[in-house]
């Protein structure tokens, strides 16, 4: 059986790397992911907090609330990203 934990710890690491050909900057990632994201990162002014999930798993709709207040606190964006079979979907849930 997979360790879903570690399935998900190594795709917010691709999402980082990703992010980061991107030109994101000051990308943080939160250890253990109890908070209401996974990733920080800023591009230009913009500040983005994205939740990431791997495979089947999907976001709950309190998940999804509490990124979207984290964001709207921040003045920033929301931004949900599922990745499955090595691509990437992102969601964008809300920008203040």
């Amino acid at each position: 059986m997979v360790n879903l934990y570690r399935r998900g710890r190594i795709g917010e690491k691709k999402v980082v790397a990703y992010l980061k050909s991107m030109g994101f900057q000051t990308l943080r990632r939160s250890k253990g992911s109890k908070g209401p994201y996974d990733i920080y990162g800023r591009k230009g002014s913009n500040k983005y907090y994205i939740q990431v999930k791997t495979g089947s798993a999907r976001a709950s709709p309190s998940e999804i609330r509490r990124l979207r207040a984290i964001a709207r606190q921040r003045g920033g964006t929301a931004v949900l990203i599922h990745r499955m079979k090595g691509k990437q979907k992102w969601k964008f849930l809300g920008h203040w």
